[in-house]
């Protein structure tokens, strides 16, 4: 993998200035530039074309908000099953032991609503003074939509989507989850119609990572049919990725500092020691034990990496994002492949289902994730039920999408579209760190929120 993103690199830095996040090799490659503080930027400074297209850098930027520092990705994790607690940080420990506090606001929630402001103001800055970049335009009413599906996958029913756009607030009204979605569905049918404007290459990754997302709305929504259609071989190609790129002179990958570099988090498994002695987790997925190629991970001390905390034992970390500086994967065409085969299952097609996760598996033209190629592994044996072919698809999503920031809504839409209880899906009974596990199948949108006269607190935490 290393040559073709090489390869996309250097072509990136020959093209033209308006593809700055556009790249070949089926990556499209996000530079994270930092925005300018608006408070601080005579408005005359950014009214031009090239102005508007450093203000829309800057707002790509933002998509690191989602796993920088205590990102939205790494505490949905936590609160799932994919992170274990590595540190001594009692709020932090509270989350992975699905006991989370709304008096605090480490998630990620405020970093992401801003975003959207920085967003919005990017949005009319293009249409302004670049409105025929069109494919740049749909970006970001795409990266819009992925900050809105984000919140919806993550926090608790009552997300006002309130904006500052030129420096003016808006206060939202606090909406459901399938709202938010809702929201989200409509910005990325918008950014369709504007990657769909042109054909060339910048459009064309535009308008797959787009569908991806858009797939992703509905199957929240439980819409599986609708979404399959979005996300064909024809459409979204396997091989397909939308990438978050790193460098030394932008920022880390956030997974990698609290994971490798901090040792906050461990990649979590399917139960811990006691005395010597294995104590399962029920409903846990082995992330670290399995072997499975997609999760691959090593024990810190090969790496020299330690828990903060100096006692989690064991400590593993994953070398999905071994490097500081490797990209993350917002959207992929495993991702589209995953819609397709949830699809099968919704119209009771166990076999159908059965060929596309397989061929995932055991396809010659290997699928990818980041800079990791994924071996071929042996098929799957066809399921004997609906029920089991559910608990084998959610199990084949948890690996393939792995530290990507959707485990958590794929757990809360187990128990909202699937019917299962939360004593059969998130994990339960006793904790690692004394005690057991909470409840919470949700992050509360944070008290920050109280400068919002129409926000109360969270509507309900139902998943």
């Amino acid at each position: 993998m290393n040559r073709p993103i090489n390869r996309a690199r250097l072509a990136l830095m020959a093209g033209a200035f308006a593809a700055v996040t556009l790249a070949g090799c089926e990556h499209v490659k996000n530079q994270l530039l930092e925005p300018q503080n608006p408070g601080l930027v005579d408005p005359s400074a950014v009214a031009s074309a090239t102005a508007s297209l450093a203000l829309r850098a800057g707002a790509i930027g933002r998509y690191k908000q989602v796993q920088s520092g205590e990102g939205i990705w790494q505490s949905g994790g936590d609160l799932a099953d994919e992170y274990m607690n590595s540190d001594f940080d009692a709020t932090r420990i509270n989350l992975d032991q699905r006991r989370t506090d709304p008096l605090l606001d480490m998630w990620g929630y405020g970093g992401i609503t801003q975003s959207r402001g920085f967003v919005r103001d990017a949005i009319k800055s293009m249409l302004q003074y670049n409105p025929d970049s069109t494919a740049m335009i749909g970006e970001l009413y795409a990266e819009l939509a992925f900050f809105e599906m984000t919140l919806a996958d993550n926090f608790c029913n009552g997300i006002p989507l309130g904006h500052t756009i030129d420096g003016v607030s808006t206060f939202g009204s606090p909406l459901t989850g399938a709202q938010v979605y809702d929201s989200a569905s409509a910005h990325l049918d918008t950014a369709m119609i504007y990657s769909s404007k042109a054909t060339d290459a910048g459009s064309v990754y535009v308008n797959r990572m787009a569908r991806v997302w858009k797939a992703r709305a509905l199957i929240n929504k439980g819409q599986f049919a609708q979404a399959a259609a979005f996300v064909t071989t024809a459409a979204v190609p396997t091989t397909y990725q939308y990438d978050m790129t790193f460098s030394a002179t932008s920022t880390a990958n956030g997974m990698y500092g609290l994971n490798i570099s901090t040792a906050r988090i461990g990649v979590a498994d399917s139960f811990f020691m006691v005395g010597g002695q294995p104590s399962l987790i029920k409903n846990a997925l082995p992330f670290a034990s399995s072997g499975d190629p997609r999760v691959k991970v090593v024990l810190g001390s090969t790496v020299n990496s330690k828990p903060e905390d100096g006692v989690t034992s064991p400590f593993y970390v994953s070398l999905l994002y071994g490097g500081q500086y490797d990209p993350l994967v917002l959207a992929s065409g495993i991702d589209a492949r995953l819609t397709e085969a949830e699809a099968k299952l919704a119209a009771n097609d166990i076999a159908g289902m059965m060929t596309i996760l397989n061929d995932l598996r055991t396809n010659t033209t290997r699928p990818s994730i980041g800079l990791v190629s994924i071996p071929v592994m042996a098929a799957l044996p066809t399921p004997a039920d609906k029920d089991a072919a559910t608990t084998l698809l959610f199990r084949e999503r948890g690996f393939w999408t792995f530290g990507r920031g959707q485990r958590l809504a794929d757990l809360r839409r187990l128990v909202r579209q699937y019917g299962r209880t939360d004593g059969e899906v998130f994990p339960t009974g006793n904790y690692f760190k004394g005690g057991s596990y909470g409840t919470d199948e949700n992050i509360p949108v944070p008290n920050v929120e109280q400068i919002n006269p129409l926000f109360h607190g969270c509507i309900d935490r139902n998943p």
